[in-house]
């Protein structure tokens, strides 16, 4: 695996979730560079959505889609009121593992953990097997997650959605991963998000990068689709739609051939 050394992959997704990635990676050999092209940052929102925010606990479910939704509720309920969240009457869905363990470093356990990190079987789990008819529902997302949640809870439920949450193109701050993709001096560019790749279109025709030319790979179908619309192939995506299947993928495809 020594030659993986002289290769860089530059990921692409948001700082704070970058070393989740890394640790994946740590025993394969590949040199990785954290290159942003999505900031998540806490969302301004209306003082009636304020409201809701300090009697959350008021309504029978709330449900969390990501981490960032657990992470900037917690911050606005506490900068709300002054105080922690603290379930006492409201039930908690989350979507996947890892929400549900960021919910459990506030100390709360979720009610429910989906069994797919999909929006859409999420949904389908809410609808069949989770939430009652009637329910009082809270979905706290950020501001580029589709509405197939609230769609499909709507049918039954009484559903508010408050973006605890936004996506924003960040500021180039380094030009050196930039120009070794317009100098071809690089492996793969590693997307998590469609905002992530339609702001790096965004910054390479600043510096000129021919999008058509360039490697990169997918977290999933949603991501692909946005690169497909910009003409551009992943060289994969993830069957496992998140960090840790991206991580398999790559080990797979750059699996040294005498092993």
């Amino acid at each position: 695996m020594d030659e993986l050394y002289t290769k860089i992959f530059i990921s692409a997704q948001p700082e704070e979730s970058f070393p989740e990635l890394e640790k994946h990676l740590a025993d394969s050999g590949f040199t990785l560079i954290n290159y942003p092209m999505i900031e998540v940052c806490e969302a301004e929102i209306s003082v009636s959505d304020q409201t809701k925010i300090k009697n959350a606990d008021s309504y029978d479910w709330l449900v969390f889609t990501s981490k960032n939704g657990v992470l900037y509720f917690f911050k606005k309920f506490e900068n709300l009121t002054g105080k922690i969240f603290e379930k006492k009457n409201s039930k908690i869905a989350v979507i996947g593992s890892k929400t549900g363990n960021e919910l459990q470093k506030k100390g709360i356990e979720p009610d429910y953990i989906s069994e797919s990190n999909l929006a859409e079987k999420f949904a389908f789990e809410l609808k069949e097997k989770v939430i009652p008819e009637n329910s009082k529902v809270l979905l706290l997302l950020g501001n580029l997650a589709g509405d197939i949640i609230e769609k499909t809870l709507s049918d039954f439920t009484e559903v508010i959605r408050i973006n605890c949450y936004q996506t924003c193109k960040p500021k180039v701050k380094n030009a050196e991963p930039l120009n070794r993709i317009f100098s071809n001096d690089y492996e793969l560019i590693i997307f998590t998000s469609s905002s992530g790749f339609e702001n790096f279109v965004s910054i390479a025709k600043d510096f000129k990068i021919d999008l058509q030319k360039v490697r990169v790979v997918s977290i999933g179908k949603s991501t692909t689709r946005t690169m497909n619309e910009f003409g551009v192939i992943p060289v994969f995506t993830a069957r496992q739609s998140n960090l840790e299947g991206i991580a398999n993928e790559l080990k797979t495809l750059y699996k040294p051939k005498s092993e």
